[in-house]
């Protein structure tokens, strides 16, 4: 009689099998509902790599693919004694799909015993959360995580820089929701978290890992740089807010549209009677001049309809934040070809009617895989704000010009 040990679990999940034989390996799709960075060449003899940030590594190869019933990989993870199976099964049932994981190959020695107890609580609750993803969306690695409630983006040197940034990496926070523990504590615009709980957040990683070492409810020490000044707050966690999203492309588009509407409402009014010649003058060393500002919103935006290409596709933008207005001479080449107040305003205007015309034409893969829609959607929804954040910008620098 055979000692080798086995871990088998099943979830019904309510889609087709051609979809969740997808989300179960191809890139992308892994990394929704299972590990969070991955590689996959679903192909017999294909190679595939995932890794948790957490540390945990797995490699292996494709043994047996048959789309959309059956999978079959080799899986050898960090400190595990040796090589052992993954057998993933699909079948139809009550109008959705029955998926089941046979984990096998696990020796009979004490050395066996973490490999094994890691591979059931990782399967119970990578299965879970691909029926979630899957049905709704959600990713329960999120919904889960402990909410610190600000509007982020990443600090970056040149960024640093340009606004006297006594650090070089970071989460730059955009803004902070309302109710949440950041805004509690203080934190505001320009503050750029460098540590969380002791731990540091030089990358949007790092901040998740260190937010997945809390609870909602822990209180926490924020390490922040302001300008030149550092210092601690403490800021409570709260639980994550799961707002409620279009569940179609065009329902998506419609509020796309109603938020740039009041968006560029503001940025109309901001504008009028503002002429060429004030919109040219920066209000001080390394500060965009007005003008400078409406050629980034035009930009941003042809930028995010790239960014909204790949995740259409794949699910994801790799190989990190990419700011195509902080190559040399981008947003001087914008200004040169188009250099007056309303060209520029135009110009955004219309770049803006063509990502909410992309949007309300994103391919059918992209709105039926949940997980992938509700990423979209996120990202489809911060862009009036980000319009709004740099009103406030243009408001400033036209108040620091006139009083000069």
């Amino acid at each position: 009689m055979s000692s080798e040990r086995t871990v088998t679990r099943n979830v019904v999940v309510d889609a087709t099998p051609r979809l969740v034989f997808q989300v179960l390996t191809e890139t992308g799709n892994l990394r929704d509902w299972f590990c969070d960075t991955a590689w996959s060449d679903p192909r017999p003899g294909g190679r595939y790599a995932l890794h948790w940030a957490q540390g945990y590594h797995v490699e292996g190869r494709f043994l047996e693919i048959d789309p959309p019933r059956r999978a079959v990989v080799s899986w050898h993870g960090t400190g595990e004694p040796g090589e052992t199976r993954v057998a993933f099964e699909l079948q139809e049932q009550d109008g959705g799909v029955n998926v089941q994981v046979v984990h096998s190959g696990f020796g009979p020695g004490s050395e066996w015993d973490e490999a094994e107890a890691q591979a059931r609580r990782g399967w119970d609750a990578g299965l879970e959360n691909l029926k979630s993803t899957v049905e709704t969306g959600i990713d329960l690695r999120t919904a889960r995580q402990p909410f610190l409630g600000i509007h982020l983006d990443l600090l970056t040197p040149e960024r640093a820089a340009r606004e006297n940034i006594a650090a070089q990496w970071g989460i730059y926070v955009e803004g902070v929701v309302d109710g949440s523990g950041a805004q509690a504590a203080g934190l505001g615009h320009g503050d750029v978290i460098v540590s969380l709980g002791g731990m540091p957040t030089n990358s949007f990683e790092e901040l998740g890992a260190a937010l997945r070492a809390r609870q909602a409810g822990d209180t926490v020490e924020v390490e922040r740089v302001r300008g030149q000044a550092r210092d601690t707050l403490q800021v409570t966690l709260g639980s994550r807010p799961q707002p409620e999203l279009p569940d179609s492309a065009p329902a998506l588009a419609d509020r796309l549209a109603e938020r740039q509407r009041e968006a560029n409402d503001a940025l109309r009014a901001v504008l009028e009677n503002v002429s060429d010649q004030e919109a040219s003058l920066s209000p001080g060393e390394g500060d965009w001049s007005v003008r400078e500002v409406l050629a980034h919103l035009s930009e941003n935006e042809r930028a995010f309809q790239m960014i909204l290409s790949n995740l259409a596709v794949t699910g994801y933008l790799d190989g990190g934040p990419f700011y195509p207005d902080e190559i040399p001479g981008r947003l001087e080449s914008i200004l040169i070809v188009t250099p007056t107040v309303q060209g520029l305003l135009d110009r955004f205007l219309v770049d803006e009617a063509e990502s909410e015309a992309f949007v309300r034409r994103l391919p059918e893969t992209a709105v039926a895989y949940k997980a992938r829609f509700r990423r979209i959607a996120n990202q489809v929804l911060a862009l009036p704000d980000h319009v709004v954040q740099h009103v406030e910008q243009i408001r400033q620098a036209l108040a620091g010009v006139r009083d000069r």
